[in-house]
């Protein structure tokens, strides 16, 4: 297995010598070109994308009926394969492109993680992070759109980077499928398997709401059982994400919160409502 640094670095070294320093001029088809892969949309049933090739030559095919955005992240996530996996024949579904379980093959999530940091490189996706008042729909969407990423790609790459101190959590109504946190938020706050009915992912999953997408104060306890979370507010923002699915972002604002992490002094976070 290769570490998330590792891949990190092997995907922005081919954006950096490619002397790129705009997201806008991050053109997928062309690097593949360079790095002897050729791509062709196709209809494809049963996969979002394929790679065939040998030692020195590849050809990636890409569902033509996806989505722009789905387009370019499965061009990434092949191209992965193509860097990382080479010898190795790979059909990839739409379960195994994009999707955050923690129960897929490693090569699958290997090649997700080169496909964000190819598409969102640190040193160009970071300083705009940094930027960031909140962990908010509005302002990840708005990064999306300069990377030309999806939302929830955009979403992961905003909570790796670390910046604010925030929680991406995604439920179906049966139970927690998967989430994300910033490596500065102590393990103790690990989000429940169930929503809890006073958050507001819960009125909007099994009570069909349309509560106001901003972000809103709501006690711990909602999301968190350990020991003393009734003390405490996080801000939540939650959205329908797909049929009886929905996506929640927490942004922590407390510094009490994060009081027993030690690698940081909390100062260098803008803590703010």
């Amino acid at each position: 297995m290769i570490t998330d640094t590792i891949i990190a670095k092997i995907a922005e070294e081919i954006i950096r010598v490619r002397g790129i320093i705009r997201p806008e001029d991050i053109d997928l088809k062309a690097i593949a070109k360079t790095l002897h892969a050729e791509v062709e949309e196709l209809p494809l049933s049963g996969c979002e994308a394929r790679i065939i090739g040998n030692e020195n030559k590849a050809t990636i095919s890409i569902n033509i009926n996806s989505r722009h955005e789905r387009k370019r992240f499965s061009l990434g996530h092949e191209l992965g394969h193509w860097q990382l996996h080479k010898g190795v024949l790979f059909s990839c579904s739409d379960e195994e492109i994009g999707k955050f379980s923690g129960n897929k093959d490693h090569r699958e999530r290997e090649a997700d993680v080169f496909s964000a940091n190819l598409l969102m490189p640190d040193f160009l996706f970071e300083p705009l992070a940094m930027s960031l008042n909140h962990v908010d729909f509005k302002s990840i969407l708005e990064l999306a759109q300069k990377f030309r990423a999806s939302f929830l790609a955009t979403a992961i790459r905003v909570i790796d980077s670390n910046v604010i101190p925030a929680m991406i959590v995604c439920h179906d109504r049966n139970k927690r499928i998967w989430f994300n946190r910033s490596r500065d938020i102590p393990n103790r706050w690990f989000p429940q398997e169930t929503l809890d009915e006073y958050s507001f992912a819960y009125d909007i999953l099994y009570k069909g709401e349309d509560k106001d997408e901003r972000q809103q104060a709501v006690s711990a306890s909602s999301w968190f059982d350990c020991e003393g979370a009734e003390n405490y507010e996080v801000l939540e923002q939650s959205k329908p994400h797909g049929d009886g699915v929905v996506i929640t972002l927490l942004e922590f604002n407390d510094e009490e919160m994060l009081s027993d992490f030690y690698e940081k002094p909390l100062d260098v976070y803008k803590l703010r409502w």
